[in-house]
């Protein structure tokens, strides 16, 4: 699963290469924009603009076309960007309070939600063909996320062709197993969709992340401002806004996931009403995802022993990563001194043709992200002067709710 390290902090473009995720909100005003190192993905900030005023108001789609193409150009790096969807959470539509925060509510339906966000994809893309505009999938219910994926089919988009998909409304949800049902009912019905989870929270990452193709979160920020200052930081009362903090909790986030990859997806029921795609007779299909899983468990050793060894050159001692990996001291210390010397690529290879990834498009799809995220670069490990952190929608210590403080 390919990840995306949310930030509200433009400068923190150029002080990394590991994959961000930055919203529109923290761009839109700039005269001069950094240049980007490394990949990036854009937030349409569609939380903040539908709880403040119930509606896309302040941002037109051919305004948003212009700004996608002017960061695109001008910062680079650009994989994809999140429409100006219509997020379904009760709240959002019905509007009301949660601490200081007020929401105004939209007073439609799940179904209006859904009409909007679908039609202001094909507006994007009818504006902008080039452009990397993602489709979004929304609702509240399992049933809703299909009726969205059927929406889509019948204006002609094929949501298992498209590079990425994103699931909205999910990040909220107090139950991981409920969120687990909807991702494997569209993985089922979209065979080779690749979804991209929207703020999932850690503990749903561990429990479906293996059906995600990537996910962004920003909980370090969160986190953060309720810890005590990392030794060595000075400047700031607490590291909400710490790059270093920042790429200390995304290296235990990876090295934990890695411990949850092999975990089977919980199984999803079949809606009402809905046929599950039959392009594949059952044995065929249990084949190639008995070979993913495979693939998925011996990848998954691999990402963790890496892991490890990038946590001990990084400083961190035999009995601190034994006790974040659950592990004992002596089988951490054996993984350190068993190096393989070859490239970590050449053994993925070699995992791939063991398990013939290649004979099923959506098992290619999967293991393409898989291998993307485990050769991507070194953490970051070192602050550069002058930069400081971010937030996913909104400044951190504003008065608005991040997807994180809504729990």
């Amino acid at each position: 699963m390919k990840f995306f390290l949310g930030t509200h902090q433009p400068s923190w473009f150029t002080a990394t290469t590991e994959a961000l995720f930055v919203c529109d909100r923290r761009l839109r005003d700039r005269k001069t924009l950094p240049r980007a190192r490394g990949e990036w993905a854009l937030d349409s900030g569609g939380f903040t603009e539908l709880k403040d005023y119930g509606a896309w108001t302040t941002t037109t789609p051919a305004q948003y076309v212009a700004r996608v193409r002017r960061y695109r150009d001008e910062i680079g790096g650009l994989v994809w960007a999140a429409p100006q969807d219509w997020m379904c959470e009760p709240i959002i539509i019905q509007g009301g309070r949660i601490g200081t925060n007020t929401f105004v509510g939209t007073g439609l339906s799940v179904v209006e939600h859904q009409r909007r966000t679908v039609d202001n994809y094909l507006e994007l893309r009818s504006l902008a063909p080039d452009l990397p505009f993602i489709p979004v999938l929304q609702g509240y219910q399992l049933d809703d996320y299909l009726a969205c994926a059927a929406r889509y089919a019948e204006q002609g988009v094929d949501l298992a062709a498209e590079p990425t998909v994103g699931l909205g409304s999910v990040c909220r949800r107090e139950a991981t197993t409920e969120a687990a049902a909807i991702i494997a009912a569209l993985t089922a019905a979209v065979p080779g969709v690749r979804l991209h989870g929207f703020g999932i929270k850690t503990a749903g990452l561990g429990a479906y992340g293996s059906m995600l193709a990537s996910s962004d979160s920003l909980a370090w920020s969160y986190a953060a401002r309720r810890s005590p200052v990392l030794p060595g930081c000075t400047g700031h009362k607490n590291c909400a806004n710490c790059i270093r903090y920042a790429f200390q909790w995304r290296h235990r986030v990876l090295a934990s996931l890695a411990g949850h990859a092999t975990r089977n997806p919980p199984c999803a029921k079949p809606s009402r009403g809905r046929s599950v795609s039959r392009k594949l007779d059952r044995s065929a299909r249990a084949s190639h995802r008995l070979a993913l899983s495979g693939f998925r468990d011996e990848a998954a050793r691999l990402e963790r022993d890496t892991t490890i060894r990038w946590a001990h050159r990084d400083g961190m001692t035999i009995r601190q990563i034994a006790t974040l990996m659950s592990l004992s001291p002596a089988r951490v210390g054996q993984i350190i001194a068993d190096t393989d010397d070859r490239p970590l690529l050449d053994q993925l290879r070699e995992l791939r043709r063991k398990w013939d990834i290649d004979a099923d498009p959506a098992n290619r799809a999967a293991a393409d992200h898989v291998i993307a995220t485990l050769t991507a670069a070194e953490l970051a490990d070192a602050q550069p002067e002058g930069v400081d952190g971010g937030h996913r929608h909104v400044e951190v210590g504003s008065s608005e709710p991040s997807l994180f403080d809504l729990t």
